[in-house]
């Protein structure tokens, strides 16, 4: 039974081991990922999300209309809005070959990999 345990501990040890090698980057507790995941990117990308939030037509309306926030039709347009965006990113990051899209600031650590900045191909593709 002893021998049994220390198979069980060992087994457990290699899989969280194998876990923490395969994390390509590591990102901050509040982070907003816009496409793919963090666990196996290879080619991580970000954008402002302010810049793209303020491109749409939607916030555009918010802000011209003077909706106010927590109502009904703020709630509706901002979810139209972030529909747009993580459509906008999705086809933005497969046509840049990008895995893994999150919000600028949002890597903590990168690994190495080279963090690119899609903000205005999506800002076009809105």
């Amino acid at each position: 039974m002893h021998l049994l345990r220390r198979c069980v501990f060992a087994w457990s040890l290699a899989g969280l081991l194998a876990g923490l090698v395969h994390a390509q980057v590591t990102l901050n507790g509040d982070a907003v990922v816009y496409f793919g995941a963090a666990a196996n990117t290879s080619a991580p990308a970000s954008i402002d999300e302010t810049k793209v939030k303020e491109a749409t037509t939607e916030w555009q309306t918010i802000q011209a209309e003077g909706v106010r926030p927590g109502s009904a039709r703020y709630r509706l347009l901002a979810a139209e809005m972030d529909k747009r965006i993580r459509e906008a990113v999705k086809n933005v990051a497969a046509g840049a070959s990008k895995d893994l899209v999150v919000r600028s600031g949002d890597v903590a650590n990168a690994q190495g990999k080279e963090i690119v900045d899609l903000t205005d191909k999506v800002i076009a593709k809105l």
